[in-house]
């Protein structure tokens, strides 16, 4: 036998030293005969193939009957129930035992076995669960009662998921095992879709609960540091004003992690800077195809007039996106740390001034970077629009007609004017578009493009009572990004429990099938709380109207903001969730008024507002903070061109400073307050609004949201 450049050739017989697709038949053998070991080891084969396909079966190898093979949604269901069965099978078994190795390599896959679980008839484990417990008078079957060893809490841990009904004291399993605890509450937070009223109440409880116990932790160690950004991002899908404090436990354990483990600052009292200053932009996603490439490139290379920028990012950055920057540099390493000390080499290399995040919450790396002082002035921008809670971050750049209240964000905002972002149309749009403008259609067909994140009981709760009062029939078209594999048949059961047969609920598409589907509605609705950006743009590129939800937060106001520069009227925009539904019934059920809208949006090029502006302020107020932390250091300010251009401003009445600067200064300035200029903004806008139209209000869900939204200590999922 000869080893020729990895390949085995024994007999004629050709061999890749390939490593094997994962098989659920292989995982059903070892299961069958009681090999543990190979079972666990193929049952983490599968989960992440299903991690990185994000939850699609491709590569994974299985046999199905023939009666199905031309199914999809057949196929995937048939998979979850033969995974579901073998599972309950395994972990069944007493003598399956977990190691705490075992059980965190498991636990940062653990969605992809609740939605296994979830798309299959079984939709939970609790049916396992109920074999651990070891107390035969118990008040109620949702009390289980374990036995006190690691291994039977382990499982119980890896099986207890987003959808689980049985009881389970956070408060007492964090006072048994706060590490095990902790890692079961970065699982159940780590699903892309957690929209059924189960799941979405179990992290509601789980964010008011979680972040005090989190701080408390020395570190990562024992924990699913994995899917730390998955707990960071998500938060921002839930519905109270304090969800996003779990950043600021997850950065304090971040920080004293990064310090265990030898971290140093680098130091930025001093700032040679030669010709121009500049600026590191560290990169979470960017290419062409991407969204943030699309809503932030202009600024960044408008910015060179002022700043060498210096790009860091992965192989996904393609050359349009590289082009953006003086220079770009792959970030290397083969741990976080290791991509942090090459992101500071690259900083110290070239005395950067500045550290630029146009998004931060989708990688490790931006969420690690954000707890280290890499340069004088850290800053991120809104690719993912929430704030970071960390005490490293200066400022947060964002268009001004996007902030609803400054009070959202930790960081000083610089609110930029409305077109100091404009955006680059999708490498994918189309060249040209045809419009379908039904006159009178007997059904209105509504279009919903949605992320899977971004669906939750109070949204669905508001179409049901849209499809229930409209005097016309309606249907719902859901084109859901993320709706992949064994996600799908989870959501859309999750849906049609809703709506019935008024949806059809399309998997991910490609985007010009995902445009056509969009073609043929008559009008959109955009989710709520966390709404739209790229919805929108394909809305008016398609000569559509619809309803948005505004709010506080910069991912419900954004709605508002495009909805203005579109010059669409006021009515279509809400501000409470019964008025979202009185107007979507307005818009359905008024034809002529809805065509009209459509051809003012399409004759007055709507669209192209969006991708016209001047993208001078980023660079010019940066330049400016740059300028004022140069007094403050008693070094040269650095001469600001004469051209002037359209002024940015910062409302913010706070300046965040850095760790270098002095204290006495840092404690005068955190006593002033943010000032919310949203109050008279409103005053403003209310001499010309539109008076909305009213119908009887509905109980959508959304008359809980203002208690749901108080602090409550709740102990319990």
């Amino acid at each position: 036998m000869n080893m020729i450049c990895g390949v085995l050739v024994n007999k004629g017989v050709v061999m890749t030293d390939k490593k094997p697709n994962p098989s659920v038949n292989r995982f059903e053998h070892a299961v069958a005969n009681k090999e543990y070991e190979l079972a666990c080891n193929e049952l983490r084969a599968i989960l992440n193939k299903l991690d990185t396909n994000f939850g699609a079966l491709t590569d994974i190898e299985f046999d199905i009957p023939q009666q199905i093979q031309d199914s999809e949604y057949d196929t995937t269901v048939h998979f979850c129930t033969r995974m579901a069965v073998g599972i309950t099978t395994l972990f069944q078994d007493p003598k399956l035992d977990i190691s705490h190795k075992g059980f965190l390599s498991l636990i940062t896959l653990q969605r992809w076995m609740h939605l296994i679980f979830a798309s299959s008839p079984f939709i939970n484990a609790d049916h396992i669960l109920q074999t651990y417990n070891t107390k035969a008078d118990r008040e109620s079957n949702l009390d289980i009662h374990i036995e006190s060893s690691l291994s039977a809490l382990f499982k119980f841990c890896l099986l207890y998921f987003p959808e689980s009904n049985v009881n389970l004291s956070l408060d007492t399993l964090w006072k048994v095992q706060p590490e095990v605890c902790a890692s079961l509450m970065f699982a159940l937070q780590s699903p892309r879709f957690l929209g059924t009223s189960t799941a979405f109440n179990k992290r509601a409880a789980i964010l008011q609960w979680f972040p005090e116990k989190l701080a408390q932790l020395n570190g990562f160690n024992g924990l699913p540091s994995g899917i730390s950004h998955d707990v960071y991002m998500h938060c921002s899908y839930d519905i109270a004003e304090n969800k996003h404090l779990v950043k600021k436990s997850l950065n304090q354990i971040i920080r004293k992690h990064l310090l265990q483990v030898g971290w140093q600052d680098r130091d930025v009292n001093q700032i040679k800077i030669d010709k121009k200053p500049v600026m590191v932009v560290l990169l979470e996603h960017f290419h062409a195809a991407h969204s943030i490439y699309r809503t932030h490139s202009t600024s960044m290379i408008a910015a060179r007039e002022h700043f060498h920028l210096i790009g860091l990012g992965g192989e996904s950055v393609d050359e349009a996106g590289r082009n953006v920057f003086d220079e770009f540099h792959l970030i290397t390493g083969n741990t976080i740390f290791d991509k942090l000390l090459f992101v500071k080499q690259i900083c110290e290399e070239n005395n950067a001034a500045i550290v630029y995040m146009p998004s931060i919450g989708m990688d490790l790396i931006t969420i690690f970077a954000s707890n280290c002082r890499l340069a004088p002035i850290q800053a991120i921008a809104l690719g993912h629009p929430a704030t970071t809670h960390s005490e490293f971050i200066e400022y947060v750049v964002v268009e001004d007609d996007y902030v609803g209240s400054e009070d959202c964000f930790s960081e000083t905002i610089l609110r930029l004017p409305k077109d100091a972002l404009p955006y680059v149309p999708s490498s994918a749009a189309p060249t040209s578009v045809e419009y379908s403008l039904r006159e009178n259609p007997e059904t209105v067909n509504i279009g919903i493009a949605a992320t899977t994140m971004k669906l939750n009981p109070y949204f669905l709760n508001a179409l049901k009572t849209i499809a229930e009062q409209a005097n016309v029939k309606v249907h719902f078209y859901f084109t859901l990004g993320q709706s992949l594999g064994v996600t799908h048949p989870y959501i859309e059961r999750f849906i049609k429990s809703y709506l019935g047969d008024t949806a059809t609920v399309y998997p991910q598409l490609p985007y010009h099938d995902y445009l056509n589907v969009l073609y043929n509605c008559d009008m959109m609705l955009n989710p709520f709380p966390f709404g739209n950006t790229n919805g929108i743009i394909d809305m008016a590129t398609l000569g559509l109207v619809g309803i948005c939800k505004t709010g506080d937060e910069v991912h419900e106001h954004i709605d508002e903001g495009l909805f203005k520069r579109l010059g669409l009227p006021d009515w279509l925009i809400a501000d409470s969730a019964d008025e979202y539904v009185a107007q979507a019934i307005r818009l359905a059920e008024n034809h002529q008024e809805r065509i009209e809208l459509r051809r003012h949006i399409i004759e007055k090029n709507g669209l192209q507002t969006l991708f016209t502006g001047d993208p001078s302020p980023l660079g010019n107020i940066l330049l400016e903070k740059l300028n004022q932390w140069l007094a403050e250091q008693g070094q040269t300010a650095i001469v600001t061109p004469a051209k002037k251009t359209k002024k940015a401003t910062t409302k913010s009445a706070t300046t965040k400073t850095t760790k270098t600067r002095k204290k006495a200064e840092e404690t005068k300035k955190a006593d002033v307050k943010k000032t919310d200029s949203k109050k008279a903004e409103k005053a403003t806008e209310a001499k010309n609004k539109v008076k909305k139209s009213t119908v009887k209000k509905v109980n959508t869900g959304q008359s809980t949201v203002k208690e749901t939204r108080k602090s409550v200590k709740s102990t319990s999922v």
